[in-house]
């Protein structure tokens, strides 16, 4: 690399080494994160955004290509505010870039052209934050004369860590807890790994921050805030971008965006992400999206747990268990009509069954993919030692072959990864997750959890009152003639699941009082055998019909059900509405 000019290939390997200097420092990052939310995550957020960036860039030695490709790949993969942010930053340099090489000068008129730019597509922009320490950098390059790139990274260095240390005083939550801005810190780090790379020294500066390491940050009072940290990716939007940023301001806060109206990253602070992705389908494509609970965030982070339940959203369990048992859940994907949605997540079934009655096509459901594994199991390996993965059953989904697959894929995450198979699905499921949460409280070996975990699959019976056979045949879960056979003469079924975990039907009848029949006399048959410990009821229609079902079981078992819940949307796109269900163990 000349002094005074870089190329693409130039341009990538500096990148990448201030890429690198962040991810050393990304648990640094997480333990001052305070604004705008308590969240913990700025530095895995910015460590996914922008190692994402280098990961898929496409290198050429012309430097505006390069910024092009690796801007896109950002803007693409951009996680959390900051992230967002850095990721339009390097937008605009890539889009004020215009040169096969570029000047040390052509370099800071980028800077100050795409630092000015940001203000003005940030939504009510703070100061404070990683805004105003690239502001003041500009601002330093812009009135000084520098003659070579590494005195431009030397000289402003000291520019930016003044700046970093001003945001403590700043905003009102980093003054409280005395800390710098998160992001601001992580774009210092960014640029202290340029700097370093050019000398090909290592530099003490870094030091300076190792006194926040054991800092302890936990927003005590969380009330009124809003709960979920949100993105959503659209393309094709029909509608002015600032019209649509003041429309989706009356449900939610902290809007930062980057891209424009043929693929626009949004990130919004909510406490309805289904609402959020109700005005987005109306003017555009949602080709994919995140939700990252930031209450559990801020409550997990001050200590580090040792093992953490993650499962996929067909297991059916209420909010409050989810809370109380420290339980996750990566969603399956949901396609409807050009949109994707995450289930239980940005769309509720409600909604969910609307769409199937107006969808032009029949839905489809798919497994999380692998850029969601990586995201999840990187975000929870924040908040514990170990994490479980307690999937779907094998034999209806391909969800947990696709965890074993990223696993075999991403030997890295296997040391502290322990992937389970359920057997089991919607409430059955849940009831499995909600018991291996309990399990985990114990002090055990993580083998020995595991065992009690598979032990504990072969108690819990499932049995689906189905009442349409429609939908299995729209999602082609069962033969199209056999459908409508069974339609035409309003079968109804009982569906179960056998040890291995296939699904198999256990009865059919012509009358919904007789499959419900059915379920009692085989309920009746295991309370005879084996004192029944709990059961859960969920359904797809909390109609007459389930409430009917529930005050039979209660009399029947003598107890309470631990929980009743909605099924969800990926069940109720195979079993329709006006099903129910009981698990039990």
């Amino acid at each position: 690399m000349k002094n005074n000019t870089i190329t693409g290939h130039d341009f990538y390997q500096l990148f990448k080494s201030g890429v690198n200097e962040v991810s050393k420092n990304k648990d640094l990052l997480n333990k001052i994160n305070v604004f705008p939310v308590a969240d913990g995550d700025t530095g895995t957020n910015l460590q996914y955004t922008l190692q994402s960036a280098v990961e898929y860039a496409t290198i050429s030695t012309s430097i505006t290509e390069t910024l092009m490709s690796i801007s896109q790949n950002a803007i693409n993969y951009a996680r959390g505010n900051s992230g967002i942010i850095f990721s339009e930053f390097i937008h605009g340099l890539a889009i004020f870039s215009h040169e096969q090489e570029m000047s040390v000068n052509d370099f800071i008129g980028t800077v100050s052209s795409s630092s000015k730019r940001l203000y003005e597509i940030v939504k009510n922009p703070a100061e404070g934050t990683i805004l105003t320490v690239i502001r003041k950098w500009a601002n330093f390059l812009e009135n000084n004369q520098l003659n070579s790139f590494s005195e431009l990274f030397e000289v402003s260095l000291p520019i930016i860590k003044k700046s970093v240390n001003e945001t403590t005083n700043e905003l009102k939550d980093l003054k409280k807890h005395k800390v710098p801005d998160s992001g601001a810190l992580g774009f210092y780090l960014f640029i202290e790994g340029i700097k370093n790379s050019m000398y090909d020294t290592k530099n003490n500066a870094t030091n300076e921050w190792k006194k926040y390491e054991d800092i302890e940050i936990v927003e005590e009072d969380f009330d009124g805030m809003y709960r979920y940290c949100t993105q959503f990716f659209v393309k094709n939007i029909n509608i002015d971008i600032n019209n649509l940023i003041n429309e989706l301001g009356s449900d939610g806060n902290s809007i930062a965006y980057s891209g424009d109206k043929d693929f626009l990253n949004l990130h919004l602070h909510t406490n309805e992400p289904w609402q959020i992705s109700k005005v987005l389908a109306r003017y555009g494509h949602i080709v994919n999206s995140k939700v990252d609970d930031m209450w559990i965030q801020n409550n997990y982070r001050k200590t580090k747990g040792k093992i953490g339940i993650l499962t996929d959203s067909v297991a059916d369990i209420s909010k409050e268990i989810l809370d109380s048992h420290e339980i996750h859940m990566i969603s399956m994907n949901l396609l409807v009509d050009m949109n994707s949605y995450l289930d239980k997540k940005t769309i509720i079934l409600d909604d969910f069954l609307e769409l199937i009655d107006k969808s032009s096509q029949f839905p489809v459901s798919s497994q999380p993919n692998d850029q969601q594994i990586r995201y999840e199991l990187m975000h929870y390996l924040d908040f514990y030692e170990k994490i479980i993965i307690l999937s779907v059953s094998s034999k209806l989904s391909g969800t947990y072959q696709g965890f074993m697959r990223f696993l075999d894929k991403n030997p890295e995450f296997k040391e502290n990864v322990y992937l389970i198979d359920s057997f089991l699905n919607s409430g059955g499921q849940g009831l499995l997750v909600k018991q291996a949460a309990a399990i985990c409280k114990r002090d055990l070996a993580i083998e020995e959890i595991i065992k009690l975990i598979e032990q504990e699959r072969e108690n819990i019976k499932t049995f689906v009152v189905l009442n349409t056979f429609e939908n299995l045949s729209r999602s082609g879960r069962i033969n199209a003639k056999i459908a409508s056979l069974a339609n035409r003469f309003k079968m109804k079924a009982i569906l179960s699941l056998d040890k291995e975990g296939n699904g198999k039907a256990y009865g059919f009848s012509l009358s919904s009082k007789s499959v419900e029949s059915k379920v009692i006399k085989k309920v009746k048959s295991l309370a005879k055998d084996k004192e029944i410990q709990e059961y859960v009821l969920f359904y797809s229609s909390d109609n007459d019909e389930y409430k009917k079902f529930k005050k039979k079981m209660e009399m029947l078992i003598g107890k309470d059900p631990t929980y009743c819940v909605e099924i969800s949307s990926a069940t109720a796109l195979h079993v329709g509405k006006n099903s129910f269900a009981i698990a039990l163990r």
